[in-house]
C-alpha cells in the first residue's frame, strides 16, 4: 500500500510508523519544520496517567498505551520518558477524582488512597487546603515530545519519505490526493490526515464538531527548599468544578510545568496569537496558589501556547471519506495514545479491522 500522510505530529509520524513496520510505503509530509514548534504535539513533555474520571474506555486505552510506546522505545532504541507516578486530588463525592476512584475499582487497576494527613505528611512542597482525600497510583509520568518527535521523525526519514516545510492546499479523498503548497499532487492507495488544528481547513465540513483551541502553559522555577521535595514528586492533577491545574515535577533537567486543565479559547486560529500575555501566565500560576506552599516564592521562567483541536465532549473523532481518514484525537488529552492509535489505524487501512469499530474505540465508546 502506497500511503500519503497529512501532518507529521506524533499522531501523523506515529501512523507512519506502523505503516512502514507494516511494510507499506508512506509519505509524510509537514507544513512547518519537523518539529514544528507550532504543533500540538511539539513541546518538552506530554503526560501518561490512568485517572480519567468516569471515561472507562480511555483508562483501559491507556493500559494499552504502555505497550505501544515500549514498542517505540524499541524501535528508536532509546527511552523518553520519566515515570513520576501520579497524584489526584478528589474534593467531595462525585467530582472527578472521585469518579477516577470508582473507574479504577471498576478496571482492576490498582491505586492508594489517601488521606490529608498522609498527603501533609508526603508532600511538604503542598498544602491539602480543600481537599478531602487523594488517589496515588506509581505509574503514569512524562513523555519527552520533543524528543519523541525528533526520533520518529528521523525513523520516518530513514526509512519513508518526509516532506518538511511545505503546505498541503487541498485533498481529493476519492483519490486519496493531497495537493501541495507548489503544485504537487502525492496520491496514495490511502490518505491519512492528522493536521491538528488546521485541520477543518482542509475539511471544511468538520467545522461544526472540531473547534481550535488555544491554551496557556508555563514552567516555574520551584524554590529552593522544596527542590528534593518535587525532584522526587508524582505529578499532580487537581480537577475541580470550576478550577483546575495539573503539575508536572521538574525531570530531565527542565522546570515545573503548570498547565490549566480546562479547555479554552474555542474558535482560536492557530496562526494567530501565540505569545502568551503576562496576565495569562499569571493566571495560571494563581491556580496553584492555594496548593504551593511557599507559593509567592515559585517564579515563572517561561510561558507557551499550545492549540489543539477540541471537540464538545472531549472525545476523539476519526472520521472516513473513500480512501481518506482524517483524525482528530487530541482535545488536550491525546499525546499518550499517540503510538497505540497508529497502529489500529494501519490495521483498519489493512483490513483487519472495520472503520466502525476504529471509531467506537478511539471515541472511548468500547475496546478494539
Amino acid at each position: 500500500m502506497k500511503l500519503v500522510v497529512v501532518g507529521a505530529g506524533l499522531y501523523g509520524l506515529s501512523v507512519a510508523r506502523a505503516a512502514i513496520a507494516a511494510g507499506h510505503e508512506v509519505t509524510v509530509v509537514e507544513q512547518g519544520p519537523v518539529p514544528n514548534p507550532l504543533g500540538s504535539s511539539v513541546d518538552r513533555h506530554r503526560l501518561i496517567r490512568y485517572p480519567y474520571g468516569d471515561r472507562d474506555g480511555y483508562a483501559l486505552m491507556v493500559r494499552d498505551a504502555f505497550p505501544a510506546w515500549e514498542r517505540v522505545w524499541a524501535d528508536l532504541g532509546t527511552r523518553h520518558f520519566v515515570e513520576t507516578g501520579t497524584l489526584a486530588h478528589c474534593f467531595r463525592p462525585g467530582d472527578w477524582g472521585a469518579l477516577s476512584a470508582a473507574s479504577l475499582d471498576r478496571l482492576g487497576i490498582a491505586c492508594e488512597r489517601l488521606s490529608t494527613t498522609e498527603l501533609d505528611r508526603r508532600y511538604l512542597m503542598l498544602t491539602s487546603v480543600g481537599v478531602e482525600s487523594a488517589l496515588y497510583l506509581p505509574s503514569g509520568g512524562a513523555l519527552l515530545a520533543d524528543r519523541i518527535i525528533e526520533g520518529l521523525a528521523d525513523l520516518v526519514r530513514r526509512r519513508g519519505t518526509l516532506i518538511a516545510q511545505m503546505a498541503v492546499t487541498a485533498i481529493d479523498p476519492a483519490r486519496g490526493a493531497a495537493t501541495l503548497a507548489d503544485g504537487r499532487i502525492l496520491e496514495g492507495d490511502a490518505l491519512v490526515v492528522t493536521a491538528g488544528p488546521w485541520t477543518t481547513r482542509l475539511v471544511p465540513g468538520l467545522a461544526p464538531v472540531l473547534t481550535p483551541a488555544r491554551q496557556v502553559l508555563i514552567y516555574t522555577a520551584v524554590p529552593a527548599q522544596y527542590r528534593a521535595d518535587w525532584a522526587k514528586a508524582p505529578m499532580l492533577l487537581e480537577i475541580d468544578r470550576d478550577e483546575g491545574f495539573y503539575a508536572v515535577p521538574p525531570v530531565d533537567g527542565y522546570h515545573l510545568k503548570i498547565g490549566d486543565h480546562r479547555i479554552d479559547g474555542p474558535g482560536a486560529d492557530p496562526d494567530l496569537n501565540r505569545v502568551p500575555g503576562e496576565d495569562e501566565s499569571v493566571r495560571i500560576l494563581a491556580a496553584a496558589k492555594r496548593r504551593f506552599a511557599a507559593f509567592d516564592d515559585y517564579r515563572i521562567v517561561e510561558a507557551k501556547t499550545c492549540f489543539y483541536t477540541v471537540t464538545t465532549d472531549e472525545r476523539f473523532r476519526i472520521e472516513a471519506e473513500d480512501k481518506a481518514l482524517i483524525l482528530s484525537c487530541c482535545s488536550g488529552h491525546g499525546f499518550k495514545f499517540g503510538p497505540l492509535v497508529g497502529e489500529r489505524v494501519v490495521e483498519c487501512l489493512d483490513g483487519k479491522a472495520p472503520v466502525s469499530k476504529l471509531q467506537s474505540w478511539a471515541a472511548g465508546h468500547s475496546i478494539a
